[in-house]
């Protein structure tokens, strides 16, 4: 009988070919025997190999402790939906591990971190080669991530095909900032950056010091007001605070000339007060001109009206002592009268005017406070979302409400926006109709041209509300409706604008022809950003192939329309425009966008050029920061970012080679901290892109001196 070939294979009789008896003939003898000595160097097969070989169960369901079939892959990870993973992967622990999702999650976190700490490790060899050769390293050339995309560009990828691409959107939830005291403070996935940033006293601008009134000429009343609010203290004879607080009224012709600047200066923000109210009514009512009978909160709502006028008032510095002098009156006055419990229409629009304040007041601590309050007026407007014809107002009363109410909408959204926080106003619970055009020209005969009227309310209705749905939602909606929501927002005609062109130069049509033009630009930057964001950090070697590709061009197309606009606005009207800190947040997005794509993305060819763009802007918020707290904290952030973009440009171009002399932090840009080359003050005379740019001059007021653009052409 022959020996079987195998060492290991079992015989006809049951025996194992090693248990032979030593009496076999002299063949056999040596065959086996060879055999045998071979079989002593094979290693034993690791669980691995024999999970492979279907001998015993997989890793998962050896980890689950169920039955498993042994097949590859096994029914039961067929079932759970992780056949890749089978035999050997395993889903990693923790909460929900027993879904698949979990799995992908935890690679996908993994791959994430990974492609940071590489695209880290590339941009610290870049910035050493750099400072050493001329020439790009090895490790950074002929490397193309996307090699195997064969998608055609500008392509939004089916949803139906791809049921993950609504959910791969990183870094959802938004910042909470903590500080050492242990308060907090959260931004969403729509928030500003800035406002967490590094502080303004990094930079190398120098601006206007603060000063803090000192309010220990008022009586202890009213700073105990002042303190207690929005609560009323105890003890306090409220007709007596009420008349001390109205000795300190400035005159009547002064008050309407602040009520006046107030109203053409910012009329083109937002609507709540008329000038027929504040000027015909509220005013002769406190100046005791006419027997009209007004509780504590209309005079706080003269007070904040006259606090906000001294803050645009241009012939006063910004900041002034005597804008912090109303706004502590109004705030004392608010807290006379309980804001819970009596609250009306004019308590809402103080609450919200104190929101706008503190917004301008040029004391970042105060941007909470700006939030806060807008809220707080949301809660107390509870009886506005119902159409006011339910109550039985009709005719001009029931227009300012309207009016109101939609003003009030669409400062809670942009809020909502800009903080990345759910809005305070419950959007499906409005009942409040659109003013008809002719009530708007019949009821705004003699008022200040208004911002945006019924076509903003408009706007607000059938893009601001879903926008807002769609950007903040728990869940990201699928790409196909945020496409969708860009469609919608593209066809909102604006405005036909009838504006002569010898009233061009005033600030009120100025400024509504400003908004009015990149309005829905901005909405398009702030629907698209996330989606920008993302495809520039998973595909940075061409992010309009990538899934997001549409993304990528609808956002930084609207984000150079923003800037542009800014920059011929800022021109005409550099004073005002350096006191309105939210026309900085937008436009420090909008340059964020810029930045990225002159950092990453200048192998796209996109225009206008991404250099040339932010590097005008870098020069407009250099200007502001004089003046601007906002513009000044963001101007850091853009710092770092231009000195990236000096790392990018090409060695022959027209921007000399940078010498390292300071250290920058780029921990929020790559990741790492590194040593980067700082470059000389952005002026017109080393730009590299200032030919036939404005030049810098000063202007003079009697109070302090401003440098701006002057459209003078070099």
């Amino acid at each position: 009988m022959d020996t079987p070939s195998n060492p290991y294979q079992r015989s006809q009789y049951g025996e194992s070919s090693h248990s032979r008896s030593p009496g076999a003939d002299a063949a056999g003898n040596s065959q086996s025997g060879s055999s045998y000595d071979n079989s002593q160097r094979i290693r034993a097969p690791t669980k691995a190999t024999r999970r492979i070989r279907g001998e015993i169960a997989c890793a998962e369901c050896r980890r689950l402790k169920v039955r498993c079939d042994r097949n590859i892959p096994c029914s039961t990870c067929v079932k759970r939906g992780c056949s890749a993973l089978c035999p050997n992967g395993t889903i990693p622990p923790g909460e929900g591990s027993r879904f698949v999702l979990a799995a992908t999650d935890h690679l996908r976190r993994k791959t994430t971190k990974m492609e940071a700490r590489m695209r880290s490790l590339e941009d610290a060899l870049a910035i050493i080669n750099d400072a050493t050769f001329d020439s790009p390293h090895p490790l950074l050339t002929g490397y193309d991530d996307d090699d195997d995309d064969d998608e055609p560009s500008l392509k939004a990828m089916d949803d139906e095909n791809n049921p993950d691409l609504a959910s791969t959107l990183t870094n959802t939830f938004g910042t909470l900032w903590l500080d050492e005291r242990g308060s907090t403070r959260f931004f969403g996935p729509s928030g500003g950056s800035e406002s967490i940033g590094p502080k303004a006293s990094q930079s190398s601008t120098t601006r206007p010091t603060l000063q803090e009134l000192d309010p220990s000429y008022l009586s202890a009343e009213i700073n105990q007001c002042y303190q207690s609010f929005p609560f009323t203290p105890q003890g306090i004879r409220v007709v007596t605070v009420k008349s001390t607080i109205e000795t300190f009224l400035p005159p009547v012709e002064r008050a309407i000339t602040l009520c006046d600047t107030f109203l053409e200066h910012l009329s083109w923000m937002f609507s709540i007060i008329s000038r027929r109210h504040i000027v015909e009514s509220l005013i002769p009512a406190i100046y005791k001109r006419i027997p009209l009978s007004y509780g504590p909160h209309d005079l706080a709502l003269l007070l904040i009206v006259l606090g906000i006028g001294s803050l645009v008032d241009l012939d006063l510095p910004p900041y002034n002592l005597e804008a912090q002098h109303y706004y502590r009156l109004a705030r004392a006055a608010v807290a006379l009268q309980p804001v819970l419990a009596e609250q009306s229409m004019v308590t809402i629009k103080v609450l919200h005017l104190m929101s706008v304040y503190n917004g301008m007041s040029g004391k970042e601590s105060n941007l909470e406070q700006s939030y806060v309050l807008l809220d707080l007026a949301s809660q107390v407007a509870l009886r506005v979302y119902i159409d006011p014809s339910s109550w039985g107002f009709d005719g001009r009363e029931g227009y300012d409400r309207r009016v109101y109410f939609w003003n009030l909408m669409a400062g809670v959204l942009w809020q909502s926006l800009i903080t990345g926080r759910p809005p305070s106003l419950l959007t499906s619970y409005i009942d409040c109709k659109i003013p008809s055009v002719e009530e708007e020209d019949l009821y705004q005969l003699g008022e200040v041209p208004l911002g945006f009227g019924i076509w903003g309310f408009k706007a607000s209705t059938e893009c601001l509300i879903p926008l807002v749905r769609a950007t903040l939602a728990a869940k990201p909606p699928k790409y196909s409706t945020i496409l969708e929501l860009d469609r919608q927002i593209r066809t909102i005609a604006n405005p036909q604008t009838d504006d002569a062109n010898d009233e061009n130069d005033r600030t009120a049509i100025s400024m509504r022809t400003f908004v009015r033009s990149h309005y829905q630009d901005l909405m398009l930057l702030f629907l698209h950003r996330a989606y920008f964001a993302q495809a520039m950090a998973e595909h940075p070697a061409n992010p309009l192939n990538s899934p997001y590709g549409q993304s990528v061009f609808a956002a930084y197309s609207s984000a150079c329309h923003v800037l542009r606009d800014t920059r011929e606005q800022f021109m005409k009207k550099p004073l005002l425009c350096s006191r309105i800190w939210r026309m900085w947040t937008f436009s420090f997005t909008a340059a964020v966008i810029v930045g990225t794509v002159a950092i990453r993305g200048l192998h796209l060819n996109l225009r206008p050029a991404p250099l040339e763009e932010f590097e005008a802007i870098c020069l407009v918020f250099r200007n502001a920061a004089e003046v601007s707290s906002r513009a000044a904290r963001a101007l850091v952030c853009l710092e770092v970012i231009h000195n990236a973009t000096m790392l990018k440009m090409p060695s022959n171009s027209l921007c000399l080679k940078p010498c390292f002399r300071r250290l920058f932090n780029l921990r929020s840009f790559t990741g790492i901290k590194v040593a980067l080359p700082s470059t000389r003050p952005m002026t017109t005379k080393n730009c590299p892109y200032s030919a036939g740019k404005p030049k810098l001059s000063v202007h003079k007021t009697s109070h302090y001196r401003f440098r701006h653009l002057n459209p003078v052409v070099a």
